[in-house]
Formats: C-alpha cells, structure tokens, sequence
C-alpha cells in the first residue's frame, strides 16, 4: 500500500472514532450523563481553574495535577460547557486511534493494523456511557506515543528513553498511578532484556537511567509548581491518602497498624483482583493471556520478540490499573495497547495453520471476531438503547446545554434552572452548596452535583464541594463542621439528592422550595427562610410531570404514589433465618416488608423480587391458586420446558433468543391488589415474568441472580392480564461462571444461552385474602 493509501486509511480511522465519539458525547449512561456525580464534580472544577482558583489548595481532584487543565482548554475552546470538554477528548480519542495504528502497522499489514484499531473503536465505552471526561483518556494517547518511541527503539537509544520518560511523566501527571505502572513496565522490559542477553548492561542502564530521570524530572517540575502555589499538602491528602483510605480500606488499615498484616493483606488484596477481573466478560482476559502467555512461551524458548516482551510488559503492568474498580471502561482503556498484539499473536498463529498471507488473515478476523462478539453486541445493542430513549435536548442551564435526556430529567433540570435563577435574582450573591453525602462507590450516585454547577460565579469555600465519605471524615476531618458554619454564615441555596422515597431533611431556618422524582429517589432544593416562612408551599414535580404545591408539614400527595414503570426490582437477599412471626424486612432507601407463612425455610438466601419497584409491603397471607398448564403459546421447536404442572415449571435447555417467550397464557380478569407470586430457584440464565395488557408488558419481574428467589407483583388496577414467562439472558449471566467461554464463543445460538431454572410455586392471592392495613 503507499504512503498517501496508508494516510488515507489512518484518517478514515481517525473520521470514524470522532464520529461515534461526537454521537455518543451527549448520551450518557444515565439521562444523558456519564453519571451526574462525575460529570457535575468534572465540570465545577473547570469552572473553578478558569476563574482562577488553584488545583487542590481551592478545587478538589484526585487524579494528577494536570488533568484538570487539560479539561480546561477544551471547555475554552469549543464552546465553554460540559459538552465542549466531552468533545475535547473526542478529538484526543480521534488522535489516539491513529497513534494505535500506527504501532499495529509496524508489525501487521494494513488490513490487520486497521481491524485492531477498529476492534478498539468496538469495544469502546462511548455506546455505554458517552464520554466520560477521564485523565485515562490523555494518559492512554502519552502511553501509545511512548509505546511507538519504544518499538521503533530497539538499540535502547537514552534520547529516545529519554523521550519515553517524559511521556510516562505527562501520564502520571494526568493520572498518577496509572504513569508510575507505565514507568514500571518499562523499567521491567528493559531488566528482562537484560536478563535474557538481548541489551548489554551498558545500554539497558543508560535507557533505564534517562528514563528515569526524564519522568522524575516531570514529576519535580509540577510538584514545584504545586509547592509554589501553596497546594503540596492539599495534593498529597487528595491524590496520595484519599485513595488509598478510600478505594483501598484493607491496605490502609494494614498500613494503621489495624486489621490484617502486611501479608494477609496483600493475598487478601490480590484475591480481591482476581475476583474483580473475573466478573468481567472473558474477552478482556482472554486478550491479555493470549499476549502473556505468547511472551512467556517465547523466553521460554530463547526466541523473545522485543516487541512483544515490550508490549506483554506493560500488558502486565497496566492490567493493575483496572484495580479497585474493573468495569468495561477500566478494562478497556488499561488494555488498549494489548489489542494489535494480540492481533499479531493471532495471526502468527493462524500462520502455522494456514498457507498465504490472505487465508491466515482471513482467520484471524474471524477467531477474534468470535472472541469479542459478545462485547460488540452489547455495545451495539447498548447504542441503540441511548439512541431511542435520550429523545431530549437540555435548553438550560447553559452549562449543560445540548445534552441528549429524557423528558421527566429535561424538565426537572429547566424548573430547577428558573426557580434558582429568579431566587438568585431577588438574593444576590448567593450560593449553591450540596449537602448530599452519595460517595459513587457503594453508597449512590451524589447527583445533585450539576446543580452546583448551573450558575458560572457559583463558589465554594472548601477544595471539597459535596460530603465525600472518607474525604470528608478522615482526610478532611473539619469538612463538615466548616460546611455547617458557611451555611450558617452565607445561608446559601441548599442541594441534595436521596435514593428512595421522599425523605426531606429538616433544618432550622430552612425551607423546600423544590422537589422532583428522579429515577431512583428524589431531589431536594432548600432556601433560607425566616421562621414565619414555615407555611410556605414548596413544588413537587412528579415523573409523569405533573405538580403539585405543599406544604412541609403535609407532604407531597404525589410522592406517596408507587412507581408504575413496566419494570419491577431486586428488592434485597435475605436469610431465611431472619423471618419472625412469617414477616422480613429489607431494610434501604425503599425497605419492603414481606409477610409469607410460605417464605422458604432452607439455610440459602433468597433474591427477593417485586413490582412495582418501590412496593412497600405484600401480605401472601391468604390461599394460593396454582396458574393453570392451559397455556395459549408453547414453543414446538427447540422447546425448553421440561416440566408443566399447576403453579410448577422447571425450564432446562438453550434458549433460541435473548428475551424470547417460554409459556404464555390467556387473558384474564384480576382484581386491583392481586398478588402473583413465583418461587423458585435460578441455576444459570435468567427468567422475565409479567403480565400482557392489550399486548404489551403491564409489568414484570426479571430474575437474573442465581439462587432461590421469590418475585412477587402487585396489579394496581383491576382488569384483563395475560400472563407471559420469557427467558432474559441480559448478559449479566455471563458472569455466572462455567457458561462465559460459550457466550463469548457465540452470541445467539441456543446451544450457547443455556437458561435453567426450576418454578416450585407459582399462582395468585386474591385481595381478599390480602392483608389490608398499609
């Protein structure tokens, strides 16, 4: 191919990952958002840099010292709002995708080269999450640069390593960790070379030397900047004790002379690693342990690839990084520059087995097509999903115009806009501070932080702008005592969201002003307010957009209604041992109160599952009626069901679709207050049971957690419901060990999505029999 074919493909490459990353920018995970925790801390920091605050002395990160400006240049160049930053790292992913090329082409021809650079754009988080504004993504287009320098230097070049420092210097300034795992990778390349007799001592000594000395050289330059603006302290609690207090509790009790030693805590840690990166789909590990394994086989063998050795390193080395959290985007921009190796692993392979350079070429595609099918799929079917359901465009605030959202988050974010607005508008210079104490780890999302964020001039008098746990206990132990006395002091605006049900929070001299129902609780806005105020009305806005004006003392109407989406929830896991006098409790944001005499008495625990989602209470106290066999639909082909009876089903074999129908019954008519209730146990698979109304899905329940489980559905309306068993093979149960090697194999062959489950009651109570009093 020439030289201008070769530009043309890498700019076809470079077009399409800034198309699909321009697309999926303002469709997020969550209504059009990464997640309104991330994004809301990731966009007030920019707007605190650009008003001249100083990075961890006066706005918190705790990244790397210069994330945050890089997140800056992007918000002033493309439009001064979240989306410019989100398009920012677009252009920077368009970049990379060329730089990964580029390495994949010193090895591999160009049709190769450019299926592992579009093997990378497939696996991508974009149709998951949009993009989220992360310092792994500029750590990833510094690493692959010094990558390139690496391959193309073979004879160990100290200019070049030097070069190489710099680029993992820039990377741990980004990101700390993640450019000290990268110096690490290096520095262990250069020592295997050494050890197998590939360098001399002189020339590994001196590229180790001025690697070295390039990074530390970086590292020296910003901390002295750091120290001169006041912050090393700030920084050093933000990105050195916070993480390790807060992501790694086990080495940091070891480390307080509390908990486990030394030893028990390192085992302890890597078997944490080892689980965390086996919840993930295979693919991830397949790709890794291919490179690995091949190295390893090739030092075994006296007959090591320099480039290989180089690129298993920081295979190895970067793997570490998807460590505390491993999610799909961890995993996919700590393995990024696994992916033409292992390409190249493949084909190499396919060679051995295949005459010509086209039917070797052709195999590769194909095996590692297969490999990651199941990863493209779910992205692919992931798109699709944010595609149809972000059928919105955020107007207001300004910050956040042009996010793609749904209609209920739209209007909560433009009413909230306008109330704060006109109440700033009557009470200059007040300000608008979070009170929530979400940690977006296992406590919640903190999503009343964009809110923090509608006004530009909104200020903060701490680093830390939302009540953090851990952050704000141990590592800034006065956070909340200074919180308080500001509030005090400045009587600002207050925000702050709860999972669950309505459940404001009481204060003296305050009042709501707004409330609204978000997909998973509430959000709250107080104002200050004199003590006369205390019969003011505040507003409520539903999910369906209606209003409703109240006073504190009564409560909303509207928030006593149950959330009447067609999908039900897992509720909890509960012991049977836990029952007392035939009731249990699971306690949470929406506590359920279960009263079943038949509530199973084994030693497992039990998933527990209801609709609606937020049901508060189900008495199963009265008469079972088994749901007949007279079923109306049956699959005759490929039929799963292996056994039928009243109120029992057990369900053995391959289902022929993800969510396909398994039994179907009649319509009939219910009462309001009917209970259907399902016991039974889930082996592998996943099971969706509901009830048809005029053809589509009233509601349903989906088990998709192995183990004994109890689904119990509420109909809150009297009328005709056909009832309908399907499989839901959601992906999730390829987690569920033994079956990931065959979903990754296949993607919707029935041989390959074993569902198997077995329904030991099934039937209704009437609401007769029901217990009335809640």
């Amino acid at each position: 191919m020439t030289q201008r074919a070769e530009v043309v493909l890498a700019a076809g490459l470079a077009s399409l990952t800034l198309a699909i990353c321009v697309y999926f920018a303002p469709r997020g995970f969550h209504v059009g958002f990464v997640d309104m925790g991330h994004d809301g801390y990731q966009i007030r920091q920019v707007l605190d840099l650009v008003q001249g605050s100083v990075l961890f002395k006066d706005t918190f990160d705790q990244y790397g010292p210069l994330n945050g400006y890089l997140n800056v240049v992007g918000f002033l160049t493309l439009g001064r709002r979240l989306l410019a930053v989100k398009y920012f790292l677009s252009a920077w992913y368009a970049v990379i995708v060329v730089v990964l090329y580029v390495i994949a082409r010193d090895r591999l021809g160009p049709g190769l080269a450019a299926f592992s650079a579009l093997v990378w754009v497939a696996l991508a988080p974009f149709y998951n999450h949009g993009i989220m504004i992360s310092p792994h993504a500029y750590a990833l287009l510094f690493q692959a640069l010094a990558t390139l320098i690496a391959i193309r230097s073979k004879d160990l070049a100290p200019r070049r390593f030097a070069a190489i420092g710099l680029l993992a210097g820039l990377s741990w300034a980004v990101k700390q960790s993640i450019g000290v795992l990268y110096l690490l990778a290096i520095a262990a390349y250069l020592i295997v070379r050494l050890l197998l007799g590939r360098a001399g001592w002189r020339r590994a000594a001196g590229a180790m030397l001025a690697t070295g000395v390039a990074f530390v050289a970086v590292v020296g330059v910003f901390l002295t900047l750091i120290w001169t603006r006041g912050a090393l302290g700030d920084w050093y609690l933000q990105t050195v004790v916070f993480p390790r207090e807060f992501y790694l509790p086990t080495a940091a009790a070891s480390a307080s002379g509390a908990g486990p030693g030394a030893l028990k805590a390192l085992s302890d840690s890597i078997a944490a690693f080892a689980r965390a990166q086996l919840e993930q789909p295979l693919y991830w590990i397949v790709i890794r342990v291919v490179v690995l394994v091949t190295a390893l086989v090739q030092v075994l063998r006296r007959r090591a690839d320099d480039d290989l050795l180089l690129l298993a390193s920081i295979t190895a080395w970067l793997w570490l990084a998807a460590y505390p959290s491993s999610n799909f985007m961890h995993q996919w921009w700590t393995a990024s520059l696994t992916i033409a190796p292992f390409v190249l692993c493949v084909r190499n392979l396919a060679a051995t087995r295949f005459r010509g350079g086209l039917a070797s070429a052709s195999a590769t595609v194909a095996v590692i097509s297969i490999i990651v099918a199941s990863g493209v799929y779910e992205r692919a079917k992931a798109g699709a999903y944010s595609a149809r359901a972000l059928n919105e465009t955020l107007d207001e605030p300004p910050m956040f115009r042009g996010i793609r959202t749904n209609t209920p988050t739209k209007r909560v974010f433009e009413t909230f806009y306008g109330i704060m607005a006109r109440y700033r508008a009557t009470h200059p210079g007040v300000t608008i501070v979070s009170i929530e104490t979400s940690d977006g780890w296992g406590r919640g999302i903190a999503e009343s932080l964009p809110f923090i964020s509608f006004f530009d001039d909104n200020t903060h008098a701490q680093p830390v702008y939302w009540s953090l746990p851990v952050l704000t206990t141990t590592v800034y132990p006065r956070y909340g005592e200074a919180l308080w006395r500001q509030i005090r002091e400045e009587r600002p605006l207050l925000v702050e969201h709860h999972n669950g049900r309505y459940r404001p929070f009481h204060m003296s001299g305050y009042r709501l002003l707004v409330v609204a129902r978000s997909d998973y609780g509430h959000w709250y806005v107080y104002a200050p307010e004199p003590a006369d105020a205390a019969t003011a009305s505040a507003l409520y806005i539903a999910a369906d957009g209606r209003t409703e004006h109240f006073s504190e003392a009564d409560g909303p109407a509207a928030a006593r209604r149950l959330n009447l989406d067609i999908a039900g929830a897992w509720r909890g896991r509960v012991a049977p041992a836990s029952r007392q006098d035939d009731a249990v409790e699971i306690p949470g944001d929406d506590p359920f109160e279960l009263v079943d005499p038949r509530f199973p008495r084994g030693h497992d625990e039990v998933n527990i599952y209801t609709w609606p989602s937020d049901l508060p209470r189900a008495a199963l106290t009265g008469t079972i009626e088994p749901v007949p066999t007279d079923v109306i639909w049956r699959r005759e082909r490929r039929d799963i069901v292996k056994e039928l009876k009243p109120g029992q089903w057990r369900i053995d074999g391959g289902a022929d679709a993800a969510f396909s129908y398994v039994l179907q019954w009649g319509g009939r008519p219910f009462p309001r207050g009917a209970y259907l209730v399902v016991r039974g146990e889930l082996i592998v698979g996943g099971l969706q049971v509901g009830f048809l109304r005029n053809d589509h899905w009233a509601n349903y329940v989906a088990v998709t957690r192995q183990g004994p489980f109890e689904a119990v559905i509420e109909l809150q309306e009297a009328g005709d419901y056909a009832l309908v068993l399907a499989n839901c093979m959601d992906w999730s149960w390829i987690k569920q060990g033994g079956h990931a090697l065959l979903a990754t194999l296949s993607l919707r062959r029935p041989a390959f999505l074993p569902n198997r489950f077995t329904v030991s009651e099934a039937g209704w109570v009437s609401p007769s029999s029901n217990d009335q009093s809640r």
